[in-house]
């Protein structure tokens, strides 16, 4: 008798004992917690500490040009953290123009993943090891409602890796960026020869523009003025002619 007694007193220690568990989101932001106007918190409501505080930084960098981003052209937004020692970090960004989540976010890696409605990205699990600095990246697509300007914001995590939410910092930035200016007689220019209206899902063009699916393959060639791609499937397409290459989703 008393050998089975032994059991469910085993058990209670064990559970009495039993670290913990972590709410620290090693899977990626559960979305909201970018510190931006829309959001309106951050990873503090998750993880101790106080916001900004301490030593590293957080910055926000794109390949958008000086003189701003076009209206369905994609450009590469990369966040980077640095904080010495570090080992284990985390992010979560997102993109806003006035009171909208403007643009296309893209993930274009495995470590990284769409949170909030498709409207930011996160980390992964996979995502998260750095030695002393930690960047990741993802595409964004200039969409009808990125008109004027769009401020990218981003919370980003430097943890101790303790397996719970204590010691860590969160820092946050942002990055505001502005339309390109061009005028309507240079719309369809030798630099910018097609537009996408991500709307109408019209691919505008003066020349041949070949369509190609996520896996490199060719499904559409278009020669005509306009013509609506809306019949192909959900996905992400890359539209390339002699002088233009665009990254598109079709949802």
């Amino acid at each position: 008798m008393k050998k089975y007694l032994l059991i469910p007193i085993t058990v209670a220690i064990s559970i009495f004992f039993y670290p913990t568990t972590s709410i620290s989101n090693g899977i990626g932001s559960p979305g909201g917690k970018t510190n931006s106007a829309m959001d309106g918190q951050n990873c503090t409501g998750c993880h101790s500490g106080t916001i900004n505080s301490g030593i590293g930084t957080a910055t926000i960098t794109t390949t958008i040009p000086a003189s701003g981003y076009s209206i369905d052209s994609t450009y590469t937004i990369t966040l980077t953290g640095v904080k010495a020692g570090c080992s284990k970090f985390g992010f979560e960004l997102t993109a806003e123009s006035g009171n909208n989540k403007t643009g296309n976010l893209m993930i274009t890696d495995n470590t990284t993943k769409l949170v909030n409605s498709n409207n930011a990205v996160t980390h992964k699990s996979s995502g998260t090891s750095g030695s002393s600095t930690k960047s990741w990246s993802m595409d964004w697509t200039a969409a009808a409602n990125s008109n004027g300007n769009t401020t990218f914001y981003a919370a980003l995590m430097f943890t101790n890796a303790n397996g719970n939410n204590n010691g860590d910092n969160v820092f946050t930035t942002s990055l505001s960026v502005n339309e390109e200016i061009v005028s309507a007689i240079n719309d369809l220019s030798e630099k910018n020869d097609f537009t996408f209206n991500t709307v109408t899902k019209t691919i505008e063009t003066q020349k041949t523009v070949d369509v190609y699916d996520i896996s490199g393959k060719l499904v559409l060639t278009i020669n005509s003025n306009s013509i609506n791609i809306s019949h192909l499937k959900p996905g992400i397409y890359i539209l390339k002619s002699a002088e233009k290459t665009q990254k598109i989703i079709l949802n």
